[in-house]
C-alpha cells in the first residue's frame, strides 16, 4: 500500500474545522503542531507593537487514493473567493515504518468499500 503525507498551515481558529474536513474525506489521525510564520505581507502592528498570529500546523498520513480528497476537502476551508487562509499540499512518502496496523486495517477496508 502507498501513503502520502498531508500537511495543512493554518490559523489556530481554523484547526477544528480542517480536522473536520479531513476527517469527513476519510483521514484518520492527525499531528497536530504549534507554529508562527511569517507571510509576504506586512506583518500588522497595533500601538508600535508586532502581532503575529498563531498557526497549527496538521500532518496526517494517509493512503495515496484518499489525498486528492482530503485536498479538495480542505480547498472549502482554506479559500474564500480569492482569499487564502491557509495551505495544504501532498507529499508522497516513499519509506514507511512504525504506523498502527489497525491504521493499515482501515485503510484496507476504506479501499475495499470504494471497490464495490
Amino acid at each position: 500500500m502507498k501513503f502520502t503525507a498531508i500537511l495543512v498551515i493554518a490559523p489556530d481558529d481554523l484547526e477544528d474545522q480542517v480536522i473536520e474536513h479531513a476527517q469527513r474525506a476519510g483521514a484518520a489521525g492527525v499531528t497536530i503542531l504549534q507554529g508562527k510564520g511569517i507571510g509576504g505581507e506586512a506583518r500588522k502592528t497595533f500601538f508600535g507593537l508586532t502581532f503575529e498570529g498563531m498557526q497549527s500546523v496538521l500532518l496526517m498520513v494517509v493512503g495515496t487514493h484518499l489525498s486528492a480528497p482530503i485536498l479538495k476537502e480542505l480547498h472549502h476551508v482554506l479559500v474564500r473567493g480569492t482569499e487564502s487562509r491557509g495551505l495544504a499540499f501532498a507529499v508522497p512518502i516513499e519509506h514507511l515504518t512504525g504506523i498502527d496496523i489497525r491504521q493499515v486495517v482501515k485503510f484496507e477496508d476504506h479501499l475495499r468499500q470504494d471497490d464495490t
